[in-house]
């Protein structure tokens, strides 16, 4: 039996109404100045445009790489991993009280020779964290954050509820009942790699795991899909399959926030997949309406699922999205 389809109510009311199909409960704005450690992907540019259409302070903090051509207008400080010093210098003359970790950021390649005084006071445990998994290494860094009196925030915080994905679907297609054991499946595998520390997604098609989310992160997962040859697919042939993404057990909330967006469901698309489905209140949605036009475009849903429809047993095909 396939999930109902979407209630009325079920597209943002939110007074701001910056995305579509997302929840509506909204927190208080983050106050004083926020620190935006910049990575790669749109949401950092979202947060910043969000903090200046609210007139709210803010400082873009780039390390080497990150630059990009929408910073142009914004106040940004540059930064290097082997300087800590300067940067926390840079944070105090910008008055910042808060920081938000956004985007997606490679591993850094430390040069100790290059660092601080205070970086040298920090590099046996900097060395440390870098070999642990992301959670465990978003932690430690983030807790150096903390010990100079920042506090730390996520982006769905600094954004509001709207910019989480509400228990809907996004655009016309609805997930069947082989989707959502696909879809349940995949959580499963998630689940159990999360006491590793390994990803936030999984893509299975018609019970058989095609990849899960490691180091690569999921566009060059899917890449690696898009490139299996039809034998290895016969089993779960083009048009079948679901990616999932959902937070990792025990994972803080406030950093790394599994994410999706436009150029998520192309390349699903380009995949082969059937659609993706992400656990609703604890996935960001950058472009929700652009998401929904994608997703239809392709053929594809995009579902944000109660963590119960994805641990339901596997013999039922679950509520569902309304």
């Amino acid at each position: 039996m396939s999930p109902p389809e979407p209630a009325p109510d079920d597209t943002d009311t939110s007074p701001t109404g910056r995305q579509a199909g997302a929840a509506t409960e909204i927190p208080g704005a983050v106050p004083g100045c926020l620190a935006i450690v910049a990575g790669q992907g749109a949401l950092p540019r979202q947060i910043v445009e969000a903090r200046r259409a609210d007139a709210l302070p803010y400082v873009v903090i780039v390390f080497p790489g990150l630059e990009a051509e929408w910073m142009a207008g914004h106040p940004v400080q540059h930064h290097r991993f082997e300087r800590v010093g300067a940067l926390f210098r840079g944070l105090t003359a910008a008055e910042a009280e808060a920081v938000v970790f956004a985007g997606a950021m490679q591993r850094p390649r430390l040069r100790p020779w290059q660092a601080d005084t205070a970086a040298l006071m920090l590099l046996p445990r900097a060395l440390a964290l870098l070999a642990r998994g992301d959670d465990a290494m978003l932690r430690g860094f983030a807790a150096i954050f903390e010990r100079r009196g920042l506090r730390l925030v996520g982006a769905q915080e600094v954004l509001g509820g709207h910019a989480l994905m509400a228990e809907t679907t996004l655009g016309p297609r609805r997930p069947g009942a082989a989707d959502w054991a696909d879809a349940r499946r995949a959580a499963e595998i998630v689940r159990a790699l999360g006491p590793l520390d390994i990803g936030q997604g999984a893509v299975v098609a018609r019970g058989l795991c095609l990849a899960v989310e490691a180091a690569e992160g999921t566009d060059m997962m899917l890449e690696r899909i898009a490139m299996l040859p039809p034998e290895r697919r016969r089993r779960a042939p083009r048009g079948t399959g679901v990616l999932l993404k959902m937070p990792k057990p025990g994972q803080d909330r406030r950093l790394d926030l599994p994410t999706i967006g436009p150029e998520t469901v192309r390349r699903a698309a380009k995949a082969g997949l059937a659609g993706v489905v992400v656990e609703a209140g604890a996935t960001l949605v950058i472009d929700a309406a652009a998401v929904a036009a994608v997703a239809e475009a392709h053929g594809l849903f995009v579902t944000g699922a109660r963590p119960a429809d994805l641990a339901a047993s596997p013999g039922s095909a679950g509520n569902g999205a309304r």
